[in-house]
């Protein structure tokens, strides 16, 4: 993707830099990079517990997000999520804490719309006459460049994500997902410096979730923060820099995805077989000091304390075994078993 033209760009440096105001609140120590800073927040909304208690959905939320940094928010509730990217972006009011967004103080009970940020919480509000290409020369209709070259340029950024294939279809033909995908297209051209992509109800492929990762490395690369609330594991590896994870109406984890994978996700190995429950039983007699786990389609093989050499270790004791498996793979870290280990560190699972 390509951004808009160098006038345009200075443009909007300095209108950055002019933002900041003097009576900015101190309570950020890094005023220039930090663009979400979230403490002790709690939410209006409540849930009703079984007894007729009254629990608050999020409760003592502390978060900050830096300038340029791509966020998943992921979690064990889907509700508490889309809650909490809402509060972010200033949409829904909050009950106590405080929130402050691009250096700015924020309303606790009053919604108000702010320029500097782009929402995104569904895709209905898109032309659905206008084709992909169309929708885009609207969205960047105020560029400083000529018509022709504008719209060469935006179909070769269409092209470049990977969804050139319906660059020139109707936005009401399009699945919500991908209508999705060409509104965070849109974002990514406009001036706000924060988008808040706001859809864990939503399921993306695997060619959306591509065009996705591209579009936030777009993002990145213009010093703009992305956040996005989903529950799909394998988006937030290809797109995000950072993890932040919701549970029971609290933040239990925030950091980079990959100190986040490499930190929870204790699977070494995965073995994949016909009769995996004899694997097991084969296998827990050479691997005491391993956990080993039955899945529906594989046995994971899991290290109780992350070490080198354990791979080779477990390799080792396999061929001790005279046991043979039609599969036998290590596992690369990801953000779905490191998920997994954290919710059952926290004793959160059902």
């Amino acid at each position: 993707m390509k951004s808009a033209t160098k006038e345009s760009a200075t443009k909007e440096s300095a209108t950055q830099k002019n933002g900041v105001k003097a009576n900015a609140t101190p309570r950020i120590e890094n005023q220039v990079q930090q663009v979400v800073f979230m403490e002790n927040l709690s939410s209006m909304e409540y849930w009703q517990r079984k007894e007729g208690q009254l629990e608050q959905v999020l409760k003592d939320i502390n978060l900050s997000i830096n300038k340029g940094e791509i966020w998943g928010i992921i979690g064990t509730s889907r509700f508490e999520i889309k809650l909490l990217l809402e509060i972010m972006a200033n949409i829904r009011a909050y009950e106590s804490g405080h929130c402050i967004l691009l250096e700015r103080g924020m309303m606790r009970r009053k919604r108000v719309i702010l320029s500097h940020v782009f929402y995104i919480g569904n895709s209905d509000r898109l032309y659905d006459t206008m084709n992909v290409l169309e929708y885009l020369m609207l969205a960047t209709s105020k560029w400083k460049m000529d018509v022709v070259e504008r719209q060469e340029q935006l179909f070769e950024s269409i092209i470049q994500v990977g969804l050139g294939h319906i660059s020139l279809t109707a936005i009401g033909l399009l699945t919500r997902e991908e209508k999705a995908a060409v509104t965070l297209m849109a974002a990514a051209y406009s001036h706000a410096q924060l988008i808040v992509f706001n859809l864990p109800d939503y399921e993306f492929d695997l060619t959306l979730r591509e065009a996705i990762a591209k579009i936030a490395h777009f993002i990145k690369e213009q010093g703009k923060t992305l956040v996005i609330g989903t529950p799909i594991c394998p988006l937030i590896e290809k797109a995000c820099t950072h993890i932040g994870v919701v549970a029971e109406g609290r933040i239990i984890y925030q950091g980079l995805v990959k100190d986040f994978r490499y930190q929870y996700d204790r699977v070494a190995v995965i073995i994949r077989d016909r009769d995996i429950v004899r694997a097991k039983e084969i296998l827990q007699v050479f691997l005491p000091e391993y956990k080993l786990v039955v899945e529906p389609d594989c046995l994971l093989i899991m290290e109780k304390n992350s070490s080198l050499g354990e791979t080779e270790r477990i390799y080792q004791r396999i061929i001790e075994a005279g046991y043979i498996p039609q599969v036998i793979e290590k596992n690369p870290k990801t953000v779905a078993y490191a998920l997994e280990e954290l919710v059952r560190e926290h004793d959160l699972s059902e």
